[in-house]
């Protein structure tokens, strides 16, 4: 038998691979070619791809709905502050020339506690000379007695006015309602002392003595008649230094200058008070006149 022949019944045995024309591309029996690899793998970059576009397309979808939310909400804003505006109506703060007056008046009271305040403070920082202080001062309390005769239905009670307000002001209180005089009455700051200044100032005290006695005589007892008497008097001893602070005159006449400054401008003093201050006076200038002498 020759083995060799060529056409025996079982043939020859095909070959384990068969290459075609692209390389280490495999028969059905072999392995995954390199052609099916690379042809999925493309096919999942394209579907990557595709994905990635989706998520373009969807994350543009999103921001024109946010783009658009955003305008709606802004659109919402201006109508709703357009119709607050339109809703808006004018709050009078009065409605006839008497109420118009009263809310004048108690900005003008208001005022002049806030001035005086701001007066206070600057001469505590010797920021005024004490002359034009106890002008201003002096002014500011007349003013503010004025004011009181204004608005004493309105105001019966300046420290309730001043909390309804918020007036945090303490010196002016003092000095507006409770003292009534400028603090340079209180201590003394006149540095004059010439023969001609003492002679002057003793004259004029002496004078304002007998004007302020001879009203009270008179009757002539309300209260914006005899307070600028006694603060004129006042401010004459206080230039008199050679008194001293000591001198009895003085208190009493601060004293009373305080009481006359609790009342109302148009208060009169009765017939024990007129009495009362005329005593006090009188033995004042006893006091005084034998100051001179000595």
């Amino acid at each position: 038998m020759n083995i060799n022949n060529s056409n025996n019944n079982f043939g020859e045995p095909p070959p384990p691979y068969s290459f075609n024309n692209s390389p280490l591309s495999s028969s059905p029996l072999g392995p995954p070619t390199l052609n099916n690899s690379n042809n999925n793998n493309n096919n999942n970059n394209n579907n990557n791809n595709n994905n990635n576009n989706n998520n373009n397309n969807n994350n543009n979808n999103n921001n024109n709905n946010n783009n658009s939310t955003n305008k709606q909400f802004e659109s919402m804003i201006n109508l709703k502050s357009q119709n607050s505006f339109q809703n808006i109506k004018e709050v009078k703060l009065f409605n006839n020339n008497i109420e118009r007056e009263m809310y004048e008046n108690l900005a003008e009271l208001y005022s002049i506690i806030k001035v005086t305040e701001h007066l206070e403070k600057a001469y505590i920082r010797d920021d005024v000379p004490p002359k034009d202080y106890t002008t201003a001062c002096s002014k500011l309390i007349a003013q503010f007695k004025s004011s009181q005769t204004l608005l004493k239905d309105q105001v019966s009670n300046v420290g309730q006015f001043m909390k309804d307000y918020d007036l945090n002001c303490k010196a002016a209180f003092d000095r507006l309602v409770i003292k009534g005089f400028p603090s340079t009455l209180e201590h003394n700051t006149n540095e004059s002392s010439t023969d001609s200044a003492m002679a002057k100032n003793v004259a004029e005290a002496v004078q304002l003595f007998i004007t302020t006695m001879d009203s009270i005589r008179l009757k002539l007892v309300s209260v914006d008649g005899i307070y600028p008497l006694l603060s004129d008097l006042m401010e004459s001893l206080n230039r008199n230094q050679w008194l001293g602070p000591t001198f009895e005159g003085k208190e009493k006449i601060k004293n009373w200058i305080s009481i006359l400054n609790q009342m109302k401008a148009t208060d009169e003093l009765d017939d024990d008070q007129s009495r009362q201050l005329l005593f006090d006076l009188d033995n004042s200038y006893n006091i005084f006149y034998k100051a001179i002498k000595s």
